[in-house]
């Protein structure tokens, strides 16, 4: 069981991540229009708005992450760093022709220190709250 709840609490943060800038594309799109165009890549604007959601969405994964996890949350979430690593380095491989470098790069920096910023939730209300006998 505290495999599964290992597993659960990786792979649902990373989704809750995912699907937070998933989401808040099309509300950034309905906001500024003028700033995309399908057939083109959105303007430095869009990606710096884009980029700071994906920071704050970081953030509340490594909260989730480490909120989660049955034991070592650290552990978990250098899991969930690794696996958003791997697939931000083939991200940036992909677009990598076509993107703007600075772009991938940042959400590659981006990703690590959210995750830590949030998993630091943990630590500080680990310590503060009182030990249940």
């Amino acid at each position: 069981m505290t495999v599964l709840r290992s597993i659960g609490a990786v792979a649902l943060s990373y989704i809750i991540v995912y699907g937070l800038v998933m989401l808040t594309d099309p509300v950034l799109i309905h906001f500024f229009p003028q700033q995309y165009d399908a057939n083109k890549i959105p303007s430095v604007f869009f990606l710096w708005v884009s980029t700071l959601v994906f920071a704050a969405a970081s953030v509340l994964g490594g909260w989730i992450c480490v909120r989660m996890a049955p034991f070592a949350p650290v552990v978990h979430l250098l899991v969930l760093f690794a696996i958003g690593e791997l697939i931000g380095l083939a991200f940036t491989a992909r677009m990598w022709p076509t993107w703007p470098h600075w772009y991938s790069i940042a959400w590659l920096l981006v990703w690590p220190i959210g995750l830590w910023l949030g998993g630091l939730g943990r630590s500080r209300a680990g310590a503060a709250a009182p030990a249940v006998v």
